[in-house]
């Protein structure tokens, strides 16, 4: 059957099944084993089917890691020496919203907003229980948090990186030997240099942990009908109610999961994901009354209509209501533009998630559209498409465009890092990762030899393969 496979190929025409390549059962997605072929195509990537070229990979990317992680702690003791200090300041005003409840008090401190603010005036502004779950923290010095604040989101997106490459949503049609380590240690590598991660672990904000929350939640996705493990499914929907508790934004995903169609034999693990998400945020807040009572929240909505006043429009405010109304010269539309495009980033959730039928494509679209769901989206809040670019790097690996794939995604990093002198330019950096992902949707593929079977095959049925 195999020679009738290859004389179809020759003849310019598909086989019809996977049995007619290689003998194997219909159904299966179609992988050609072409040892020649199919290792070249993939030795122009940076990992190949050539292990001695990995080790020499795998070995840069520990080089380039050392490095710009070093950078990472130089420009850090330097911005921390500086007075007052320039790195680690979003984190001293959770710590020292976590020293006011340590102390009985409110986290919140009205005078901070009393007399009107800007968009980029610094006051803490998260619910009452970020506050509480960091009072014990509050008395170590700020540098000492800081340093463990940047260890932990960097040791969580590189764990991500390397659960991706081995989940539903990452997983390429043939797993290459090794993905994982070789996913982690390129995340490893690159997240020093991916600004919009270095600016957000340098000020001490909670978007550090997104790659981490957010990777969870994908994690937990079907895609070609594989559903994750019930733990994993579980683990997703805490991790989501945990960014959404903190930034609010991150809680449209949950109105996206709840919208999208599960996937035939999928359904129980879409319901855990929603049905965790919604016992821990519940939990959350249960906590937060117990120790604090009501007064917190109290203070907290308050806090909200007292700084709902503030000057939205804003050039290092990339949310668009703030740069429509820069465009036109008139900051004054920014505060009603924002509940329009807040209204218009729902209405698109529910589109993707319908419409939109490639799972992590359409997980591209509900995350983008809750960045902008808040009327202020700051130049690191992209780091939460983080786990999409790794994810869209996994699965590519062996596709036709996997070179193309990684391309996109190094353009894309370039793009955000020149943004940061223009920050609305990052928009073309998440144009970019659209365009990758695009690209990585699974298709016909070329196998290195080693690599594993074709992973949920039986639920996608029979494939065209590769044609002459």
């Amino acid at each position: 059957m195999a020679a009738a496979g290859a004389g179809a190929l020759r003849a310019g025409r598909p086989p019809e099944t996977a049995r007619d390549v290689e003998g194997g059962p219909p159904g299966r997605i179609v992988a050609a084993r072409i040892s020649a072929g199919g290792a070249g195509l993939m030795s122009r990537g940076v990992f190949s089917a050539d292990p001695a070229r990995n080790r020499f990979a795998r070995v840069v990317c520990l080089l380039v890691a050392a490095l710009g992680w070093a950078n990472i702690a130089i420009l850090g003791r330097s911005m921390l020496a500086e007075n007052p200090p320039t790195a680690g300041f979003d984190l001293e005003l959770l710590l020292t919203a976590g020293r006011r409840v340590a102390a009985g008090g409110s986290p919140y401190d009205p005078a901070a907003v009393a007399h009107g603010v800007q968009a980029r005036d610094l006051f803490y502004s998260y619910p009452p229980f970020v506050a509480q779950a960091l009072a014990p923290f509050a008395g170590l010095p700020t540098w000492l948090v800081l340093t463990g604040w940047c260890l932990g989101a960097g040791a969580g997106l590189v764990l991500v990186a390397a659960l991706l490459a081995r989940s539903p949503i990452g997983r390429p049609a043939a797993t290459p030997p090794a993905l994982g380590l070789d996913a982690a240690l390129l995340a490893l590598a690159a997240a020093p240099f991916f600004f919009p991660f270095t600016v957000a672990l340098l000020f001490g904000n909670v978007d550090a942990w997104f790659p981490l929350l957010f990777g969870a939640a994908a994690l937990a996705l079907a895609s070609r009908g594989v559903a994750a493990a019930r733990p994993t499914s579980i683990a997703g929907g805490v991790a989501l109610a945990l960014a959404a508790a903190v930034k609010l934004h991150p809680g449209t995903l949950v109105v996206w999961l709840a919208a999208r169609r599960s996937q035939a034999g999928t359904r129980s693990s879409h319901v855990t994901i929603i049905a965790a998400a919604i016992a821990t945020g519940i939990s959350i807040l249960v906590l937060s009354l117990l120790v604090g009572g009501l007064g917190p929240w109290r203070d907290y909505v308050n806090y909200l209509s007292l700084g709902s006043a503030a000057d939205l429009a804003s050039r290092v405010n990339i949310g668009p209501a703030s740069q429509l109304a820069l465009l036109v010269g008139d900051s004054g539309l920014a505060r009603p533009l924002a509940f329009v495009f807040a209204g218009l980033a729902i209405v698109a959730t529910i589109v993707a998630a319908r419409l939109v039928r490639d799972p992590l494509e359409s997980l591209t679209w509900a995350i983008v559209a809750s960045l902008i769901v808040l009327p202020v989206t700051w130049y690191h809040y992209p780091v939460a498409l983080i786990p999409v670019a790794l994810a869209a790097w996994t699965r590519s690996r062996g596709a036709v465009r996997a070179r193309a794939v990684s391309l996109t995604l190094a353009a894309a990093i370039v793009v955000a890092d020149v943004a940061i002198a223009l920050p609305v330019a990052l928009w073309l950096a998440v144009a970019l990762l659209f365009v990758a992902v695009r690209w990585s949707r699974p298709g016909p593929v070329f196998v290195p030899l080693g690599a594993s079977d074709p992973v949920g095959a039986d639920a996608i049925g029979p494939a065209p393969v590769l044609s002459a």
